[in-house]
Formats: C-alpha cells, structure tokens, sequence
C-alpha cells in the first residue's frame, strides 16, 4: 500500500489563522460555560441547541472542525481530543438542561462531569493553540514558508517514507542570481518585494504536496516527493524559464526579472538528510560557476584513482534560458 504523501505546506497566514481560530475556540468556550452556568443557577429555559441530540455539531468548533480546519490539524491527536471533549460535555449538558426542564433537582455528580469534560476541551484546544503559536516561530514571515529550523524534521519524515514506499523523493537546493545588485540597486524594500513574489511564483506552479523552505537569505530549498531527479530537472527547467519571464513589481512600478539556479540530489535511505542538502548544494554551486539561471544533478561518480568514498558531483546541464 502506497504511503501516504505530505500534506500541503503551511503558510505563515495559514498558522496565524489557526491562533485566530483557536483563541475564537476558547472564547466561545468560556462564554458558552458561563452562560451554561447562569441557567442552571436560575433554571431559566435552556437554550434549545444544548438539548438537541447531537447539537454540539452545530456549534461553531464543530463546524470549523468539519469544514474550516487547516488540514495539518486534523491529524493532531489533541484535536481529535477536543471534538471527543466537546462531544462529552454536550452530553452532560444534554442531561442536565432536561433536568431543569422538568423541574428536577440537579445531580452534583452530572455537574462535576460536565465540569470535568470542559476542562478537558479547554486544555486540549490551549495545547493545539501553544502548539500553533510555537510554528509560527517556525515560518518565515517574510515569505510565509517554513524556515531550515523546521525543514530538517520534515525532510527526515519523507525521507522515511520514500524508504518505505520506494518512490524517490528529490531535494533541491534554489538560489536567486545576483540577488545581491537588487538589493545594491534598488534597496531592501525591493529585495523583501522579490522573495515575496518568488515565493508565491514557485508555490503556485509546483504540486500542492511539494513543500518549499527558506534557507537563508535568497536560497530555499525544495522538496518534490515521488519525484527521481530527472523528472524533477524537467519540472525545475520549466519553472526557472517562466520565472525568469515573470517579473516582480515595484512601487515605483519597475518590473524586475530575476532568475534562479537550481541543484538537485536525492533522499537515499543510506544518506542523511543533512548531506543530501550538502549534495544539492555543491550541484547549485556548478550551476552557478557553469552560467547561472541552469539546473544541475547531483550524481555519484568515482574518480579515476580515487577511493570509493571520495565523491564528485557530476553534473547535468540544462540549456541556459
């Protein structure tokens, strides 16, 4: 059975609209507890969602769970505790709002269940909301993709599952051409303008499960599952030729065309992650030296005389665009 392939990246905006979510979850929490409460104190009339089977689907946790949930979340186990969580205390809820329909004495045990079962709720939405607010430290907010911090971690888990489908997965090293005479040239404003619209160039033609992170500066690195290296040149070819024609605008509404160069290596089960980027790395250096605005494979090649452990890139050249 095929593995199962990684979940779109999270953009910065997408992690910053979880925090929102989920602080919204634990407003609606504390107000509908609150006001939960006031009606049993009173045994006023309860509201008619809190006696309906299966009302708590129509709340608003249940709905952004259903429909509105980035989908990274809902394989999180403090999420499914949650709904679990909420599902109980509507049932506890359930019970004692008939209760006070009917005019009967409430029961302290059902009270401290319900109790129980929204402190349950609360504290496994805070733990998704700490867990949340700790990846936004992991994304780059110039950009809105992950950092190198949370690059490795990522890259070790498809490395694993390449291993274990047998379906190659490519890492590509991207570093923008003379990045730095844009800067000189035009300022910062203007450099911060070209990553931002890079970033979402390359986004928007790669596939929604490649994944792309922010080395450093004007590199990135790209992760292109089920992907051998020479399918991803021809993908890499085609996206640095339309980047090379797309230009980013300035405020001044100068367009400017900046290229990219590209290496590549593979993940292999008896090379670690740290050195398959190191591969990809000296494959973007001779695509650098050969010209610029190229793509090159990294290849393993014994040198004549050499041990085998003594490794040279050998590469492969795409026509300069």
């Amino acid at each position: 059975m095929a593995s199962k392939r990684p979940l779109p990246p999270m953009t910065h905006g997408d992690v910053e609209d979880i925090v929102t979510d989920l602080e919204k979850a634990l407003d609606n929490q504390r107000d509908w507890f609150k006001n939960f409460q006031a009606m049993l104190v009173c045994r006023s009339e309860p509201d008619s969602q809190d006696l309906r089977k299966n009302g708590y689907r129509r709340g608003p946790f249940a709905r952004w769970f259903k429909k509105g949930a980035n989908p990274h979340l809902r394989d999180r186990a403090d999420f499914a505790a949650a709904l679990d969580a909420l599902r109980e205390q509507h049932e506890m809820a359930q019970g004692l709002a008939k209760t006070v329909c009917n005019g009967a004495d409430i029961n302290s045990k059902q009270y401290h269940m319900l109790v129980e079962s929204s402190d349950r709720f609360t504290q496994s939405v805070r733990t998704l909301h700490a867990e949340a607010r700790m990846l936004l430290s992991d994304t780059d907010p110039l950009t809105g993709v992950a950092t190198r911090f949370a690059m490795i971690p990522r890259l070790e888990q498809e490395r694993e599952r390449s291993m274990r489908s047998e379906d190659p997965c490519s890492v590509c090293m991207m570093d923008l051409d003379r990045f730095k005479s844009v800067n000189d040239t035009y300022g910062h404003r203007a450099g911060d303008m070209v990553l931002q619209e890079t970033t979402r160039f390359v986004l928007k033609h790669l596939r929604h499960y490649d994944q792309v992170y922010r080395y450093g500066g004007e590199e990135f690195v790209l992760m292109l599952p089920d992907t051998p290296p020479g399918r991803a040149k021809h993908v890499l070819d085609r996206l640095r030729r339309s980047l090379k024609r797309h230009g980013t605008r300035l405020d001044d509404e100068t367009v400017l065309h900046v290229g990219a160069s590209f290496g590549i290596a593979v993940l292999q089960p008896d090379v670690s992650v740290r050195a398959a980027i190191d591969r990809a790395d000296q494959a973007l250096y001779a695509a650098k030296s050969a010209g610029r605005n190229r793509v090159h494979i990294w290849e393993e090649d014994v040198a004549p005389g050499k041990g085998r452990d003594q490794i040279v890139a050998r590469t492969k050249t795409a026509a300069r665009g």
